[in-house]
């Protein structure tokens, strides 16, 4: 017990009392309260003299009493101390040897399933270790990274400023392969900025681009690395309503290595950005903000089941949160890392946009998806698609607007072919197109502003 806590309980009613050690002595030549070796000595001395003398009064057994008091009970809290002491340090050592036992076994459960690339998908498995969230904020903190970049821009006058954009990602290899959402390095990448990598230690590093997937808002990334922990990927298509999840990352970038947790709350959303970017995607409500945008959805068994994409942001608004399912990242993750873009997608070759039901009534035609213009030479010219036609359903699902096309053409593959309903000269017509495969340069042709949104390339 410290001395303070003797001289503050035991300081002077006089207002020019100063605090006083314990060991001080005042004028008056009376001992405060604490143990002083000078006065314990004369005491004792003048104790002995006294029983020589056989002269004892009853304020001098008092003193002694009180001096046996003191000395025993400044004993026992000496013992008890140093007993706490040994018992604490006993107890702490097996617990910081059982958290470091831990966190090895986590970090070698994971080892076989990502010493190489092609990315590969764990099954799940019910009877699998669970970790707890200590243990997966453990593996987040060296699997997690935080991107930056920083973007000029230019007002009307040539002023120049500088804007910064900050996000997470995920390690997928030990060499330096990295997930993150496409929208989060978007800008960087069309004006050929930097692109900077930091790790949970503090180092920073300068990321390439690998190839990027603007239609699911993927990217990958890649920096000259080596020895990385990198993360298991878990099946998201055994995900249920319910399932405990973990999300790690850089929250309005500079909350970092930030992990929040929550459930699944709905599985097969078909959510619009703000990129006019259509994805599947599932619903969470663990708190996500921007700078979360790219970083892991854990699930319990310490694998990444997800990619945190977006937020439905507006007041009054909270906990819902969407990402991109793992199982459809990870296949877009490897064709980009094989050949730098998404091999085998289906592509139309058409610049379309969305007819509303009020522009549908006010033009006399259907809703629908208007075509305004057919790529030369692609599938839709061949199979006879003109500008002006109304697109209506694909293989019999209805499509009344373009995001809805769009997201049924990505169950295809290039060379599957598909029976367009169109609407032309106030009849519907039956087209089979077989479908092209989209080269990554074919993603930003023949995209034109429309009445209600911009034109994007199927």
């Amino acid at each position: 017990m410290s001395n303070e806590k003797y001289d503050r309980s035991f300081e002077s009613e006089e207002s020019s009392s100063v605090y006083r050690d314990a060991y001080y002595t005042t004028s008056e030549g009376h001992t405060s309260y604490g143990y002083n070796p000078a006065q314990s000595y004369n005491s004792q001395a003048n104790w002995r003299h006294k029983r020589k003398n056989k002269n004892i009064g009853l304020g001098a057994v008092i003193v002694i009493c009180l001096v046996c008091i003191l000395v025993a009970g400044i004993a026992g809290v000496g013992a008890m101390y140093f007993f706490l002491q040994n018992r604490l340090a006993e107890a702490s050592e097996p617990a910081e040897e059982e958290a470091s036992d831990l966190y090895a076994e986590v970090q070698s459960a994971q080892a076989a399933a990502t010493e190489s690339l092609p990315l590969t998908i764990q099954e799940a498995d019910e009877a699998a270790e669970t970790y707890t969230a200590e243990e997966i904020y453990l593996l987040a903190c060296e699997q997690v990274v935080g991107i930056s970049t920083s973007i000029d821009q230019y007002n009307v006058f040539g002023q120049a400023s500088s804007t910064s954009v900050a996000g997470s990602g995920i390690i997928l290899s030990e060499d330096g392969y990295i997930l993150t959402n496409y929208h989060v390095i978007e800008s960087a990448y069309a004006g050929s900025y930097t692109i900077n990598v930091m790790l949970h230690d503090g180092e920073t590093y300068t990321a390439t681009v690998t190839g990027v997937e603007s239609d699911s808002d993927l990217a990958v990334l890649k920096i000259e690395a080596e020895g990385l922990n990198a993360a298991a990927l878990g099946d998201s298509d055994a995900l249920a309503v319910g399932q405990t999840i973990y999300a790690v990352g850089n929250p309005l970038g500079e909350l970092t290595y930030t992990m929040t947790y929550g459930i699944v709350s709905a599985l097969d959303r078909l959510i619009t950005t703000d990129e006019n970017i259509t994805v599947n995607m599932f619903q969470i409500d663990a708190a996500v903000n921007s700078g979360n945008s790219g970083g892991p959805v854990y699930n319990i068994y310490g694998q990444v089941v997800g990619i945190v994409t977006a937020k439905y942001s507006d007041d009054g608004v909270e906990g819902l949160g969407f990402a991109i399912p793992i199982t459809d990242a990870a296949s877009i993750a490897n064709e980009l890392i094989t050949n730098g873009y998404v091999s085998g997608k289906a592509y139309l070759g058409l610049t379309l946009t969305t007819v509303s039901p009020s522009v549908a009534m006010y033009y006399g035609m259907v809703q629908g998806v208007y075509v305004y213009a057919v790529e030369a030479g692609s599938c839709s010219q061949e199979a006879g698609i003109q500008a002006g036609d109304i697109i209506v359903a694909i293989d019999g699902t209805e499509v009344l607007d373009k995001s809805a096309l769009l997201e049924q053409v990505k169950q295809y593959r290039a060379g599957d072919s598909a029976e367009l309903t169109v609407y032309r000269n106030q009849d519907y017509i039956t087209i089979t197109v077989v479908f092209d495969e989209e080269l990554p340069t074919q993603a930003q042709e023949n995209q034109i502003p429309s009445p209600s949104n911009e034109g994007i390339n199927a």
